[in-house]
């Protein structure tokens, strides 16, 4: 359940501070658009939580995050050059079913972590599937967050925005 701390105004609109619990692993501190709802999913045995927003009213869009903790406190978190490797292969696997014949990674640079992304056009969307879809990961402090964002035709803003939030993630330890 999101804890709200604060409301600010940014470039892309209003945002509000929402706090999100991990379980036996602090929380992450998300700046969201006071126009988008969250849902969390929480998988049992304390495995990480999948956070989806959507919109509160208007044209439909889904972004996806994943906040992801060592499997064991002493192991390190992968690199950033790991992290590369990891949103270089989500591009290829992409590539086949995309309209751009190459896909370009994008460097994220978050304010605790580094991170990449790409963005892909689907060449044949079935009916109740996005047309544009822009995926990667970013690394917030102590988590690698995972991140699909998927929007339709005139939607630019919905991954400007998201960037942002991702972009100034954090992580608290509690």
């Amino acid at each position: 359940m999101p804890f709200f701390v604060s409301v600010v105004v940014v470039a892309a609109g209003e945002v509000s501070v929402r706090r999100y619990q991990l379980p036996d692993h602090g929380s992450i501190q998300l700046s969201v658009p006071v126009v988008w709802k969250d849902e969390i999913q929480q998988p049992p045995n304390h495995m990480p939580p999948t956070i989806t927003f959507k919109p509160k009213a208007g044209a439909v869009f889904e972004v996806v995050i994943t906040p992801i903790w060592p499997a064991e406190k002493d192991v390190p978190l992968t690199k950033e050059e790991g992290i590369r490797q990891l949103v270089l292969q989500a591009a290829d696997l992409a590539q086949p079913e995309s309209v751009e014949e190459t896909i370009e990674l994008k460097k994220l640079d978050g304010a605790s972590g580094p991170g990449y992304y790409f963005s892909a056009t689907d060449r044949a969307p079935g009916p109740d599937e996005y047309k544009h879809m822009t995926k990667g990961m970013v690394r917030v402090s102590n988590l690698l967050v995972t991140f699909t964002v998927l929007t339709d035709d005139g939607q630019g803003d919905i991954v400007t925005d998201a960037i942002a939030m991702l972009k100034s993630a954090v992580y608290l330890a509690d």
